[in-house]
């Protein structure tokens, strides 16, 4: 579940012998192998349904490799698409239809870019969250594949989530699998030191509640703390594992780290970490693409079927 020195992409470049690039598309294959004998003894019984904004091109992609991996492991993956500019009430209406509908296992929200939808629109970015929020909080909370919904947060900030027979959001579920692997494969100090950069409601703040539950020391921090961590020269050196999902290309580098660091960039389409100069520093590291992303995709599905025997 890692690259080596001597392989694929990665062959010419300057590693540190002992650092681990953390191969997704291998580890996720290995899972949806898993995954797809298990939906099998459910009959194929399991379906998601997607709405996405088709203005926003990301949300095209990430469905369509969702819809792809579903395809393999047996899923039915059915998507809505609407514009951005459409009437909240439409969108609201089709939700409502999936909800009623039994033969609907699981239902996604494709989140489109904040700044995209603000230029398609027209609107600030106050009532982008506003429009955001109005949407997930109308998901069936039995369909809530994605962990999407407020009430999915509160229970998982309360560390009840499970018995309230919910699931975790998948890019979280998709990085604590990751962490587990690089607990695995690489000497963390005791008691280790947790940094999340961004605070998203998909990502940040339920990862942050979780390691918080689970006993971890973490600390989760925004572009400003950032800023002042970096001129007061601190930087993240406290941190032995940095997780980064800003939406900010190459705003880790190399510098910024200490030696040994765990490193989990989930930055979408483009990296968080500047590869080249944090990879030679880094204990073990993900990359973009080809890291968090495939496993997030076989998490989604993988929550599907846990909500398909559940509910």
């Amino acid at each position: 579940m890692y690259y080596t020195p001597s392989i694929g992409n990665f062959a010419n470049f300057p590693y540190n012998t002992l650092m681990i690039v953390f191969d997704g598309y291998q580890f996720a294959q290995e899972r949806e192998d898993t995954l797809k004998q298990r939906v099998q003894i459910l009959s194929g019984s399991i379906a998601i349904a997607a709405i996405l904004f088709e203005e926003d091109k990301g949300s095209q992609l990430y469905t369509r490799l969702k819809k792809e991996a579903a395809e393999r492991v047996g899923i039915r993956y059915h998507c809505l698409g609407f514009s951005m500019s459409d009437d909240l009430g439409k969108v609201l209406a089709q939700l409502k239809t999936l909800n009623e509908d039994s033969t609907v296992t699981g239902i996604i929200i494709q989140k489109p870019a904040r700044g995209r939808w603000m230029e398609v629109t027209g609107k600030r970015a106050d009532e982008y969250v506003t429009w955001w929020h109005a949407l997930v909080s109308q998901i069936n909370q039995t369909k809530d594949v994605d962990g999407l919904h407020p009430e999915t947060l509160a229970a998982i900030q309360h560390g009840t989530w499970k018995q309230e027979k919910k699931v975790m959001p998948a890019t979280v579920k998709a990085v604590l699998e990751i962490l587990n692997v690089a607990k695995e494969q690489v000497t963390l100090p005791a008691d280790p030191i947790y940094i999340i950069l961004g605070r998203s409601d998909i990502l940040g703040q339920p990862l942050f509640y979780e390691l918080r539950n689970q006993g971890q020391k973490v600390e989760i921090i925004g572009s400003k703390e950032l800023t002042t961590r970096v001129q007061s020269g601190q930087s993240l050196h406290d941190a032995d594992v940095v997780i980064s999902a800003t939406g900010h290309p190459h705003l880790i580098v190399g510098g910024m780290i200490k030696q040994g660091a765990v490193v989990v960039d989930v930055g979408e389409p483009q990296p968080d970490v500047e590869f080249a100069t944090v990879a030679p520093k880094a204990a073990f590291i993900t990359p973009v693409p080809g890291g968090v992303g495939p496993v997030t995709v076989v998490s989604l599905l993988e929550n599907a079927k846990v909500l398909a025997e559940i509910h």
